[in-house]
């Protein structure tokens, strides 16, 4: 085997979740078509929107992309080998052994998947002293490379775009569970892309509705999501508890969201019977129109120099007259996606 292996036109996916952001290179070398607003709309991240008030910014991906994630990704073609090791106070601890050959295990499958011209996945892929001076490679990453002799991966990440090395086993310590998380593309598998699709569309109505998941199961705390997040944020506007930037962030995280969303239900139309097509089609204009809303949002904090401070009282009301378009466009987008699948054929069910 060689010394090294390097993919060098392989990297990251822009975007929010770096969960997508590395799956997808990873499909594409393997040669599978997958858009990126196929893969937001199949696990769920172009139908989403949660909220939660006091914390700072809303990290919109965490619960799909660590928890939600494993729901969908048996049922897209592949299959995936996973190498977990979690350190916390509900299992017992691994012992070092135990860590090591797990490790072990996962370097070999790594460098046979480079290999063959395909990168692996890896979580938070740095060590406590890489992090601590100033890698901030946090989520998804992927590995590129390896080295034989130094015994390194090599790591880019869609976000912390300086390309580095980092050791094999010493990392999977740099979050609250010590959590050590490998994925590789393992072997093509039959995909039912019409099953996909519409238990995608079920699961966008389900977001919408406050119903995807319990928030009291959620590994990353939100205090509400779907219909009642953007109603959550609206009455946090009203009475000035949220900065500027707080909301522009959450508008632009939105804003993509949406426009995947818009991009996925035209993109998978077609595959449907006609009155469940045109319903689809209707939910993009919608979406559409809840993306111009959202551009509206922000421009108006693009207006305000500091983002540390709560709206004036003349653009707070703006603000909130914005987002209530916004939802208002949300909901009708989430009837017509109700709509196809209530005229879906039986047995297309």
């Amino acid at each position: 085997m060689a010394e090294k292996k390097a993919l060098d036109g392989v990297k990251p996916a822009r975007g929010d979740s770096t969960f997508i952001g590395t799956l997808h290179p990873m499909l594409k070398a393997a040669g599978a078509d997958w858009s990126i607003p196929r893969l937001t709309g199949t696990f769920g991240h172009a139908f989403s929107f949660s909220m939660k008030i006091g914390n700072g910014a809303v990290w919109q991906q965490a619960n799909i992309d660590w928890w939600l994630l494993w729901d969908m990704i048996p049922h897209i073609g592949y299959e995936f080998q996973e190498f977990q090791i979690v350190r916390n106070e509900k299992q017992s601890a691994p012992t070092p052994k135990e860590i090591q050959d797990i490790k072990d295990r996962t370097w070999e499958t790594v460098k046979t998947s480079i290999d063959r011209g395909i990168p692996a996945i890896a979580w938070q892929p740095m060590t406590v002293a890489q992090r601590d001076s100033g890698v901030s490679a946090y989520g998804w990453a992927s590995l590129v490379d390896y080295d034989e002799t130094e015994k390194t991966y090599t790591v880019r990440h869609q976000h912390y775009t300086t390309e580095y090395t980092v050791p094999y086993d010493q990392f999977g310590a740099t979050d609250p569970v010590g959590w050590y998380c490998v994925i590789g593309l393992g072997e093509k598998k039959p995909l039912d892309r019409m099953a996909l699709q519409i238990k995608s569309l079920q699961h966008a109505v389900a977001f919408a509705h406050g119903t995807r998941f319990d928030l009291k199961d959620a590994p990353y705390a939100v205090d509400a999501i779907g219909f009642t997040a953007f109603e959550l944020w609206k009455q946090a506007l009203e009475r000035g508890d949220v900065d500027v930037g707080f909301t522009e962030h959450a508008a632009c995280i939105l804003w993509e969201m949406r426009e995947h969303a818009a991009a996925y239900l035209r993109e998978i139309a077609d595959h449907f019977p006609e009155a469940t097509s045109h319903a689809l089609s209707d939910a993009a204009v919608f979406y559409d129109e809840e993306i111009k809303a959202i551009v509206k949002l922000v421009n108006i904090c693009k207006e305000h120099e500091s983002k540390h401070e709560t709206f004036a009282t003349s653009k707070r009301q703006k603000a909130v007259e914005v987002v209530n378009a916004a939802l208002a466009a949300e909901k009708k987008a989430i009837e017509k996606i109700e709509e196809a699948l209530a005229v879906l054929p039986a047995a297309s069910k």
